[in-house]
């Protein structure tokens, strides 16, 4: 009778699995991210020498601004409304 239960339990391993591959499901939006790396020069002074700065920024899809103009359109509706 244990052995039966036993079995159709979820075992510490299978429920380690289960955790990780429900968190690599739910992770993944965080992967459609585009970035983009852009550096620029400063220029050299007296007190300091030139150096380069670089910053990575989040680049938006097609598909995120077309999401973005549509919650802008329905702003720009409800506010026209009153």
């Amino acid at each position: 009778m244990m052995a039966a239960i036993h079995t159709t339990c979820l075992s510490p391993r299978r429920l380690a699995l289960l955790g990780l591959l429900l968190g690599l499901v739910l992770a993944q939006p965080a992967f459609a991210y585009k970035t983009e790396r852009v550096c620029e020069m400063t220029e050299e002074t007296a007190k300091a020498k030139a150096r380069k700065i670089c910053k990575t920024l989040l680049v938006m899809t097609d598909a995120e601004k077309a999401a973005t103009a549509k919650k802008e359109e329905k702003k720009v509706e409800k506010k026209s409304g009153h």
